[in-house]
């Protein structure tokens, strides 16, 4: 008898450990967050309001002729609203402006987080539409950045020369 409580206690104890091991490598302990509290997954299996936080100050283009931009960045994502939240913080001459952009979240699974950036532009007008990526497997953030339905019009061409590119954020605290 003692050798099954001492069976049933040992497996009781091997199931709580393996709950609270990490699903994701760049999972902290048990929590939900990275080691810095910089990127966090709330899931639907983790609580109602499934939402991911992510703060980075960097972000690279995968193409080398890209210079990365050095923006201060938090992304929030809100799956009740179908919205992620980007608000960015640069450096203009001698100061600093402050930007918040909208996406409308057109896909939310278990692992990743697809959504599409809001403008002001009539439909059809964009220079560059912008996708974020959130992929939960590497505790990452992506946007991909391609030519919009007016890419080739003068307006665009006079200011950019819209191609796709993807830049990845730096996750990390902010350096100030």
């Amino acid at each position: 008898m003692r050798r099954i409580i001492l069976l049933i206690v040992f497996v009781l104890v091997a199931v709580v450990a393996a709950s609270q091991s990490p699903k994701y490598p760049w999972q902290h302990g048990g929590t939900q967050c990275n080691e810095t509290m910089t990127f966090c997954w709330y899931g639907a299996e983790d609580v109602s309001d499934a939402q991911v936080m992510a703060h980075g100050n960097r972000w690279i283009a995968q193409d080398k002729d890209e210079k990365p931009f050095e923006w201060i960045t938090e992304v929030r994502c809100l799956k009740d609203s179908k919205l992620c939240i980007l608000a960015r913080n640069q450096q203009v001459m001698n100061g600093s402006q402050t930007n918040i952009d909208l996406y409308r979240i057109d896909e939310w699974t278990s692992f990743q987080i697809r959504a599409v950036s809001e403008n002001d532009l009539p439909k059809g007008k964009e220079c560059e539409i912008d996708t974020l990526i959130l992929n939960r497997v590497e505790g990452s953030v992506s946007m991909l950045s391609t030519p919009g339905p007016a890419a080739a019009s003068k307006a665009c061409t006079g200011i950019m020369k819209p191609k796709t590119v993807v830049y990845k954020l730096e996750i990390g605290p902010p350096k100030f």
